[in-house]
């Protein structure tokens, strides 16, 4: 889980301001008591309000994600919930049904139809090679693997022209990287053209949290986003 917790982190303090304030917000919303610390409680009652997050919400997924020795959850601990949240990782189909941290397999037909994550079919290297799962196709790739696949797969049926077009000269290439990653420390603002381009006020933590309305999952997600378009990060 500690490689997890610096991966989420990197992103997160590459993250555009705005969605920084974003995450802070979803801490403050789920730190109930306002200690600066999530509960057990706190953490269950929260992810049980959305129904996305329903699969998170249990003890064992929470003794997880704490750090050793800790019994709540600190904002680090949280901010790697975001990652994993919107990165997909999976739980095992498997016998075991635990949270898979590293290296898993995957169905090739079930991730190539799936319309979320949701529906594909992952297993954990323990319960794929003793045989505990049931499923009723026969094709898996470990995750680095398939990703790998669908990359050739996809510059395969690109023409020759393009790729060539593609490629510009090393110098012009550099200094283009140059100027735009410049630009990109200086504005720091979010890749997306949809975007809201004003700085976000710094929401203050209220005296009375009773009465305030729970961020949406979704909203956060679609939020959280943007930490990889602004990285310039692809998937496939």
């Amino acid at each position: 889980m500690e490689e997890l917790r610096q991966t989420a982190f990197a992103y997160y303090k590459d993250a555009p301001e705005q969605i920084r304030r974003w995450v802070d917000e979803f801490f403050l919303e789920m730190d109930h008591d306002g200690d600066d610390r999530v509960s057990l409680h706190e953490f269950l009652t929260y992810m049980e309000m959305h129904e996305d997050c329903m699969h998170l919400s249990n003890p064992r997924f929470f003794d997880e994600l704490k750090k050793e020795g800790s019994e709540e959850l600190d904002f680090l601990d949280v901010v790697t919930l975001f990652y994993i949240v919107y990165s997909g990782k999976p739980f095992c189909n498997g016998d075991c049904k635990k949270f898979v941290k590293g290296v898993y397999f995957t169905c090739v037909k079930c991730f190539d139809h799936a319309s979320d994550a949701a529906n594909t079919f992952n297993v954990c290297t323990a319960c794929y090679v003793d045989g505990k799962y049931v499923h009723g196709h026969k094709k898996f790739l470990d995750n680095f693997l398939l990703l790998q696949t669908k990359r050739m797969e996809a510059l395969n049926q690109l023409p020759a022209s393009s790729i060539h077009e593609s490629k510009s000269p090393e110098s012009r290439s550099t200094s283009e990287t140059s100027n735009n990653s410049s630009s990109r420390r200086l504005t720091h603002e979010p890749s997306s053209s949809g975007a809201s381009n004003e700085m976000v006020p710094v929401i203050p933590r209220p005296k009375n949290r009773a009465g305030r309305k729970s961020l949406k999952t979704i909203e956060v997600l679609l939020a959280l986003g943007n930490i990889f378009a602004s990285t310039q990060c692809t998937i496939m």
